[in-house]
């Protein structure tokens, strides 16, 4: 009798167990395009995504500054300056006179030297920017560098009223107003806050 019970139960197992069986086959055939599909395209999105990422490097540290050219720290500083509300210029490479910049807000202008050193900042560049002011006819002078001050300049720019902006100052605009450089357009690009924030949820791996 438990015998024949067994064999029963068995047999309606069985019968079950192929009625599922071609179910799931009959799911596989219709699924599996849909299933290849998305894996592919996943795999081409995971691709572009770490291509857009590469594209669009953050500078976050002073260690990225460090290793930009002389002109190149001129164009980062340029979009910094830009993000903090002033119009800036940039002078031509030539009879600049020791500035590189030339900044404007509230119809008040600043000259601005660039110092991309990887040495302290001597007083040969105060001295620079004090004699650029009477050429253009600004008063108000600037310094700015990936390194700290000798202090010798320190003494004649505090004399001279010329700001200093060094290492420590600019680490503390660096993480306030972020810049990207785009590796594909060999450039630095400046973007906002809402940008910035969307791009990091978006690629939270890329920085």
């Amino acid at each position: 009798m438990l015998y024949a019970l067994f064999v029963m139960v068995r047999k309606k197992i069985y019968k079950e167990s192929a009625f599922v069986k071609g179910v799931r086959i009959i799911l596989i055939i219709v699924l599996l395009p849909f299933v290849l599909f998305y894996i592919i395209k996943q795999f081409f999105v995971g691709k572009r995504k770490k291509r857009e990422t590469a594209e669009k490097i953050k500078i976050y540290n002073i260690s990225q500054i460090n290793s930009l050219s002389g002109e190149e720290f001129e164009e980062y500083l340029k979009l910094l300056f830009e993000q903090m509300g002033y119009t800036v210029s940039l002078t031509k490479k030539s009879k600049d006179f020791g500035v590189d910049l030339i900044l404007t807000k509230n119809k008040k202008q600043t000259i601005v030297q660039a110092k991309c050193y990887s040495h302290t900042v001597g007083v040969s560049a105060v001295q620079e920017i004090i004699s650029a002011r009477a050429h253009y006819k600004i008063k108000q002078a600037m310094v700015v560098s990936n390194q700290n001050f000798s202090k010798e300049a320190e003494v004649l720019a505090r004399e001279n009223s010329v700001l200093l902006a060094g290492k420590t100052e600019l680490e503390g605009l660096i993480s306030k107003y972020p810049v990207y450089f785009e590796t594909k357009r060999n450039s630095f690009v400046a973007t906002t806050t809402a940008a910035i924030n969307e791009f990091e949820k978006k690629y939270p791996y890329s920085i």
